[in-house]
């Protein structure tokens, strides 16, 4: 369970939606990268913000990373004795972590690396569902193209920032509340998430999971004094290499902000029986 869960429960979806308006997203921009006929485009979507991530990290090498979700698996299926599935892992991780050091130092994103983060990709899924498939190690090839459709559509403009860059955010003790919460991006005060997706479109369900950050964040500034304030909510869509962006203050009313971060918090408390906020 997690923030995605927490604010897709019908009651939570009705209580977004009242104090929140989506806007319009007024961009025009075609499709630029298609998904390959075959293409697993679940699968190319969290191995594209693997590879997001690297190369935001090699040009701001002063970005701040957390560990990977895929290795979350290792103390999975350590905790189960699957030695088998460990060590195969344990390769892969390993492996990856060898072709990510690479690619700070050239910048080239080689098949290797591609291959390399599919199955990080792969390894994701079992912090979902708590299971992997015993083909789970199989590369194909439709996805390796995917994904280098999808790199060469990456502006070195779009994420250089001299100042603060935080990767994969988490939100502290706030995402507590809602048993764990794991963002993509934040550059300075802009909060990005990563869609791969073939319509250039903002689904109420996007919008949702970005205010659920939002709040999050706004619980952390209590509970942190250097907890970041946001001023701005985006998205990349990473088929159209167009970076969307929100201004906090244009989909947040501040007067009625308060008794819905009450809300909140006490709906929170309830879904997770969290009682340390």
């Amino acid at each position: 369970m997690s923030l995605t869960d927490f604010v897709g429960l019908p009651d939570v979806r009705a209580r977004f939606k009242a104090e929140f308006s989506k806007p319009k997203l007024d961009i025009k921009q075609e499709l630029l990268a298609a998904a390959p006929l075959g293409s697993n485009v679940r699968l190319v979507g969290t191995a594209f913000d693997y590879l997001l991530r690297f190369y935001i990290k090699y040009q701001n090498p002063h970005a701040q990373e957390r560990g990977w979700i895929a290795e979350y698996a290792l103390h999975h299926f350590s905790r189960r004795g699957q030695t088998h599935l460990f060590n195969q892992a344990k390769r892969v991780i390993d492996q990856a972590h060898n072709y990510y050091q690479e690619f700070l130092l050239n910048g080239q994103f080689t098949n290797e690396l591609l291959q390399s983060a599919l199955l990080l990709g792969r390894l994701d899924a079992v912090r979902r569902v708590g299971y992997i498939h015993e083909t789970w190690g199989a590369i194909n090839e439709q996805d390796i193209q995917d994904l280098r459709n999808l790199v060469q559509l990456l502006k070195p403009e779009l994420f250089k920032c001299s100042g603060k860059i935080i990767m994969n955010p988490s939100w502290g003790e706030a995402a507590l509340l809602v048993r764990g919460a794991d963002g993509d991006l934040i550059v300075d005060d802009l909060l990005v998430d990563f869609k791969t997706v073939k319509e250039l479109k903002l689904e109420r369900s996007n919008f949702d999971q970005l205010m659920g950050y939002y709040t999050l964040s706004v619980i952390e500034q209590k509970l942190e004094e250097d907890a970041i304030e946001l001023k701005c909510l985006g998205i990349y869509f990473s088929r159209f290499g167009v970076l969307y962006q929100i201004n906090v203050e244009d989909v947040v009313n501040f007067e009625t902000f308060p008794k819905f971060l009450e809300w909140f918090i006490a709906r929170a408390r309830e879904y997770s029986g969290c009682t340390l906020i």
